[in-house]
């Protein structure tokens, strides 16, 4: 049996998946990192999670599609959902105007970080983070608290982007973004090619399983366009494996890292 570097489709699912989760697809690949969480899962401090941005260890074997790795955060969510106490004029409410988890598009996942409850969000190309207050229950008319020290700009920003996951039909939650671009392209292929680099694998065997056979049979040259792209996406693959996948959590905005971690016991669950 073709072990799964080979099969292109094994990551077509990469394509899809937002920065924060990418990061995740780099991190658990890291040699380093596993060695992190073999020594140290069943007692493992924030101290060791914070290395990693993280907040808590999670098992490297698991894809993004089964983990939801909860990053250390150097910030509050810039927006508390909250039970709106005020009724509308009319006495008319509109569907999205009832706080659901489970009409939410994306992953989700509750997180306590030991001072206050987050909901976090993910469905690619976009996410939020949200504080939720203690009172609000699924079914209840909800609004938006922006604190006044609130970076204004990305508070607006997390209130469009739960508002569209709020809002999104049916058949777009369940749909996937049909169209990819260059950058989801490249990361799938880093992630292939690194797998087949530690598997064991030539630089030209993940070549052929990513460009096919008679693609490298007639450009496979030590000059070539070819051998110079697969250099680049090792070289590229290594580094956000190394380090760099932080900059994919930045990119994130609502999900920025402290490289101390937080302070309070972390607890994550998932949606």
């Amino acid at each position: 049996m073709d072990a799964p570097w080979t099969c292109w489709a094994a990551y077509v699912y990469a394509l899809h998946l937002e920065p924060a989760s990418r990061a995740w697809e780099y991190l658990r690949r890291n040699p380093r990192y596993a060695r992190d969480w073999m020594r140290f899962r069943r007692g493992a401090s924030q101290r060791i999670a914070a290395r990693w941005g993280l907040a808590v260890l999670i098992d490297p074997r698991l894809d993004a599609r089964e983990a939801f790795p909860v990053w250390a955060t150097r910030a509050p969510a810039p927006v508390r959902l909250v039970r709106d106490e005020y009724r509308s004029v009319d006495g008319r409410d509109a569907p999205g105007d009832h706080f659901s988890i489970w009409h939410l598009a994306g992953r989700k996942s509750l997180f306590g970080d030991g001072a206050d409850l987050q909901l976090m969000i993910r469905s690619s190309p976009q996410s939020a983070r949200l504080h939720v207050a203690d009172r609000l229950c699924t079914g209840d008319r909800f609004a938006y608290q922006i604190p006044a020290g609130a970076a204004q700009g990305a508070a607006l920003r997390t209130v469009a982007a739960f508002h569209a996951l709020h809002s999104a039909p049916s058949d777009v939650r369940q749909r996937p973004a049909d169209r990819r671009g260059t950058t989801d392209l490249f990361h799938a292929r880093a992630l292939q090619v690194l797998d087949g680099l530690t598997a064991g694998a030539t630089r030209r065997e993940p070549a052929t399983a990513i460009f096919g056979h008679a693609t490298v049979a007639r450009s496979w040259r030590p000059d070539g366009a070819l051998r110079a792209q697969v250099r680049y996406l090792i070289r590229r693959g290594r580094a956000m494996m190394a380090g760099e996948y932080r900059s994919l959590i930045v990119t994130d905005r609502s999900v920025p890292v402290s490289p101390e971690g937080p302070r309070t016991k972390a607890t994550s669950h998932e949606l």
